[in-house]
């Protein structure tokens, strides 16, 4: 506002002084010319702003001290003796002793049953010493019969005959009265085992059909063959005999 009121002062007093300095002006330019009478010029009214007073400014108060006023401390009364109060000791519940827990029975291991061995069933032919004699020629051999459980002969039935250091041999199947007979020439005289068996289950041996490792059909007979051909004991041809289904 202050501005505003500063700029229309300025302006009427800069209009005022185009006025004086144009109505100086005029008599002299009146006075060169001559025999032309001119029409004077009536001055324009320019209004004239009153210029705005301004008022002058208040005179700030002056700040008083205004006295703090300190408030009289209070007496603090003496603290009281507060008694302590105890707490009563609650009732502790006495522990129940721990029964500890009972042991359970150690299981004893479950047995396995041994399964009991299956009995073999007995082989189909037995055989037995039937005897012997003497042959004192030097020859000296196995010999037999072969029969059924009712006494009639049992022909094709093959006997071996093996000793402790000999592979041995075997006969050819039993003839049709169930005789048979197994050559031990050239063998040393001793002991002797003798069983019925299976001929296509036997092993050779140089070209030589061998009686030590057939599948036996029977039971093992044992004999013995001494060197003397006289005497008590003196046996040359031991005969074993085999009695089948």
């Amino acid at each position: 506002m202050k501005k505003h009121v500063i700029v229309l002062v300025a302006a009427s007093l800069t209009l005022a002084l185009v006025a004086c300095s144009f109505s100086q002006f005029l008599p002299k330019r009146e006075a060169s010319v001559t025999l032309v009478p001119t029409r004077t010029l009536q001055p324009t009214y320019t209004p004239t702003h009153t210029p705005t007073v301004t008022p002058p400014p208040s005179a700030t108060p002056t700040r008083t001290n205004t006295p703090t006023v300190t408030p009289l401390p209070t007496d603090t009364p003496p603290p009281t003796d507060t008694p302590t109060i105890t707490p009563i000791p609650s009732d502790t519940p006495t522990p129940t002793a721990t029964v500890p827990p009972t042991a359970r029975p150690t299981r004893k291991p479950t047995k396995t049953p041994v399964p009991k061995p299956t009995n073999t069933p007995p082989p189909p032919f037995t055989g037995g010493i039937g005897g012997g004699f003497t042959h004192c020629d030097g020859s000296t051999f196995v010999t037999g019969t072969i029969k059924h459980a009712n006494g009639t002969p049992y022909p094709g039935v093959v006997v071996a005959v093996w000793g402790d250091a000999w592979e041995g041999g075997v006969s050819g199947p039993s003839e049709a009265n169930g005789k048979y007979d197994i050559s031990l020439a050239n063998i040393p005289p001793g002991k002797f085992y003798v069983a019925v068996v299976r001929l296509e289950t036997c092993n050779q041996h140089d070209n030589q059909i061998t009686g030590i490792d057939c599948q036996r059909r029977s039971n093992v007979v044992v004999v013995t063959t001494s060197v003397n051909c006289t005497g008590a004991g003196a046996v040359q041809v031991p005969v074993v005999n085999f009695t089948g289904p």
